[in-house]
Formats: C-alpha cells, sequence, structure tokens
C-alpha cells in the first residue's frame, strides 16, 4: 500500500532532519500560517511570492529534501491545476489582451484572466510544495494527533483517519475486481461494457458496506470510544518555538512590504526610518 505521507518506519528512532523532529502542531501551525499569507496575498506583489519561494525552499533545505523529490510529487498534481486554469484567460471578462480567430470562434485573452491564470498557478504551486514538505517529514498519525492536541473537532480526525485508511482498501478491492474481469473478457460490445461496469460498481460498493459494518462491529466490541490512541507523546520543545518563531517574523517580514518599502526609499534617497 503506497501512500504520500512519510511512513511510520522511519520514525521508529531518531529524526532524519531537524523539521521532522518537530512536534507535528508546530508545522500545522507553521504551514497554515503560509498558506494563509499567500492566499490573502494580492497577485500583482509577484516580489513577495518570490520571498514565499526562497522561504520554502529554506524549509525544504533544512528538512532534507532535494528538488527532484518535491518534482516527482508535484509531477501527478500540477497537470489536474494546468487543467483547469488553463481555461482563465479565455473565459475571464475584462480589458483584451490578446485575441484571434478560428472560423466562426473568436479567442479573446483578457488582461484579468492573465493575473487569475498567475493567481491559481503560483498559488497552488507554492502550497503543493509546503505539502509535499509536510508529507515528506510527518506520518499521517502524528498529523492526526497534531490536529486532536490543536483541538479540532474530534469528528473530523476520525473521519480523516478512517478516509486515509481505508481508501486504499478500497482501491485495492477496486483492483480485484478489474483483475477478476480482465480474465473473464473474451470481448463483447460497447453496450455490454457499460453494464459490467455498472455491474462492478455495484458489487464494490455492496463489499464495501459490508466491510463497514464488519469493522463497526469489531470496533463496539473492542470499546472503542472515538479516542485516537498512540504510544507517542509529543512536547512543544525551545526549537519548535524558535521555527514557528522564525516563521511569524519571516511572514511579517513579507506581509508588511519592507521590500517595496526599501525599494522606495532606494528611489528616493530617503532614510530608513521615512521608508519604514
Amino acid at each position: 500500500m503506497k501512500t504520500c505521507f512519510k511512513t511510520n518506519r522511519y520514525t521508529m528512532g531518531f529524526a532524519n532532519n531537524l523539521v521532522e523532529g518537530l512536534d507535528p502542531r508546530s508545522k500545522i501551525i507553521s504551514f497554515l500560517s503560509i498558506i494563509l499569507c499567500m492566499v490573502l496575498t494580492p497577485i500583482t506583489r509577484l516580489k513577495d511570492f518570490g520571498l514565499y519561494f526562497l522561504l520554502i525552499l529554506a524549509i525544504a533545505f533544512i528538512a532534507k529534501i532535494t528538488p527532484r523529490q518535491i518534482l516527482k510529487r508535484m509531477f501527478f498534481l500540477i497537470p489536474f491545476i494546468l487543467f483547469v486554469a488553463i481555461f482563465i484567460p479565455f473565459i475571464k471578462e475584462g480589458n483584451v489582451y490578446w485575441s484571434i480567430k478560428i472560423g466562426y470562434w473568436q479567442l479573446r485573452v483578457t488582461y484579468e484572466g492573465v493575473w487569475t491564470f498567475l493567481n491559481v498557478i503560483i498559488k497552488s504551486g507554492l502550497s503543493i510544495i509546503l505539502l509535499v514538505i509536510a508529507s515528506s517529514t510527518t506520518t499521517f498519525p502524528d498529523f492526526l494527533q497534531g490536529m486532536e492536541m490543536l483541538r479540532m473537532p474530534r469528528l473530523l480526525v476520525i473521519l480523516m483517519s478512517f478516509m486515509y485508511r481505508y481508501i486504499f482498501v478500497l482501491f485495492d478491492e477496486a483492483k480485484r475486481l478489474m483483475r477478476a474481469r480482465a480474465l473473464r473478457y473474451f470481448g463483447s460490445r460497447y453496450s455490454e461494457q457499460l453494464w459490467i461496469i455498472g455491474y462492478m460498481i455495484g458489487v464494490l460498493f455492496i463489499r464495501t458496506f459490508e466491510r463497514a459494518r464488519r469493522i463497526y462491529s469489531a470496533m463496539t466490541i473492542r470499546g472503542f470510544t472515538g479516542e485516537i490512541r498512540s504510544i507517542k507523546r509529543f512536547q512543544f520543545s525551545y526549537i519548535d518555538f524558535l521555527f514557528i518563531t522564525g516563521i511569524i517574523i519571516s511572514l511579517l517580514f513579507i506581509v508588511s512590504g519592507i521590500v517595496y518599502k526599501l525599494e522606495h526609499m532606494k528611489i528616493n534617497n530617503a532614510h530608513l526610518w521615512q521608508a519604514l
């Protein structure tokens, strides 16, 4: 079973890097703060996104994650974002930047559409890189425990736990059905193939429902109360406080627009206190 999160077999000993050894709460707070600041930053402030990128690269360097590992994870997600964003410049209304006529069709690209396209691509790309870093340095049980310690709704944590655990079981069940179909397939018409696919979906739903009943009965017998127990005990250390403090100071530096103020000071030959 393949997962996108770091597997538990790497966490039985000491952490391989600084980010991996952090408390999951500090990583959740820090990464969510970065994503929130990126989302609220206007796309016209491109230099700020360059600073966000450098901040994320610094975290990746501390976590000892190579660019190859990041690109390998991003390779599966970027096409979906491009597929959604590629049509934005053509459907967004605004001032026309470029147009071309193909037969009876008139394609127009607007300035607002281009900025919206860049907004989606840049913010999504940076968020994906941050997600890759988080998933490479944190196991999913640790992530869930961090959410629970941050007083997230317990129902949400339990649903995420079961979804992550049994989505792979569902995929394995679907693969077995597909394998059985391939072994018994001797060729048929297109309409019959649709009927077979519908039958497979129905069988998969029934098996999933029956499995859910068995799991619920087993958990009830064993006295499951909704609390996810773990042998790990996390505690904030001075390294966690330093990490969160460094992230917050960096974000304040970016959000406050000090870069633009320094450029303004250089152009107008003003003093530092006047620019700030």
